[in-house]
C-alpha cells in the first residue's frame, strides 16, 4: 500500500471492507474521505473507479481511472479497468485502445486479454477474440472460462460464415428454410452439417449449369 496518509489507509480499508459486502455506495463514499486526505495516490482513484463499475457509474469510474493514470501511467490495470468502463459506455474503439495500453505495458496481464476478447467478440471481430481467449489460457491453463469463451467465439465465427454463404447462395439457389433456421435461431450445434449442406446444393446447382450450357 503507498498511500502514506495514516487516516487516508484507514478510509481505504473501510471502503475495501464495504465493498465486500457489497455496500458500493457507502465504498465510494469513503474513497472519497481517503482521497480528501491523499488525492494524489493513484491506487485510491484506482480503486474507486473500479467500485462505480460496480453500482454502474460508468462515467464516473472513466474519470476516476482518468486521474489514476494521470498519477501512474504504467499502471495496465488501470488501463484495464478503464477500457471496461468506456465499452460500457459504448465506446468501442477508446475501450479497444485501452486495453493495448495495458498489454503493452504488462503482456501477461489476464484481464486485459480476457476483456479484449470479450470486446472484440461484440465487435464481431472472433478470430481476434479467440486468439485473446487462447492467450489467457496459456498463461492460466486452469482457467475453465476462457476454454468456454474461445469456444462460443468459435462458434459465432462459424455460424457467421454460414450467414454469409446464405446470402450469397441465394443469389443462385432457393435455400432451403431448415438451413436458414439455423443461423435465424443461432443454432450452434448445427452450423457445420448446415454449411455441409449448403455446399453441396450450390454445387450441384453449379453442375447443372454448367450441363445446361
Amino acid at each position: 500500500m503507498a498511500i502514506r496518509d495514516r487516516n487516508a489507509r484507514a478510509w481505504y480499508h473501510r471502503g475495501q471492507t464495504l465493498c465486500n459486502d457489497k455496500k458500493f455506495d457507502e465504498a465510494v463514499a469513503c474513497y472519497d474521505r481517503a482521497l480528501e486526505l491523499s488525492p494524489d495516490d493513484p491506487i485510491l482513484w484506482r480503486r474507486r473507479g473500479f467500485t462505480l463499475i460496480r453500482t454502474g457509474r460508468y462515467h464516473e469510474a472513466a474519470a476516476s481511472f482518468d486521474r489514476a493514470l494521470a498519477l501512474a501511467p504504467d499502471d495496465a490495470t488501470a488501463w484495464q479497468r478503464m477500457g471496461y468502463a468506456l465499452a460500457c459506455l459504448g465506446q468501442e474503439k477508446d475501450a479497444a485502445a485501452c486495453f493495448e495500453a495495458a498489454l503493452m505495458r504488462d503482456p501477461e496481464h489476464i484481464l486485459a486479454w480476457q476483456s479484449r476478447g470479450w470486446l472484440l467478440g461484440i465487435m464481431c471481430r472472433y478470430d481476434e477474440a479467440t486468439a485473446c481467449y487462447e492467450a489467457v489460457i496459456r498463461l492460466d491453463p486452469s482457467r475453465g472460462s476462457a476454454v468456454w469463451h474461445r469456444e462460443r467465439m468459435q462458434e459465432r465465427r462459424d455460424l457467421a460464415a454460414l450467414a454469409d454463404e446464405v446470402r450469397e447462395a441465394e443469389q443462385s439457389i432457393d435455400v432451403p428454410a431448415c438451413i436458414s433456421d439455423v443461423v435465424r435461431e443461432r443454432d450452434y450445434g448445427n452450423v457445420a452439417l448446415a454449411r455441409a449442406v449448403l455446399r453441396e446444393l450450390v454445387g450441384r446447382a453449379e453442375r447443372s449449369a454448367v450441363q445446361r450450357r
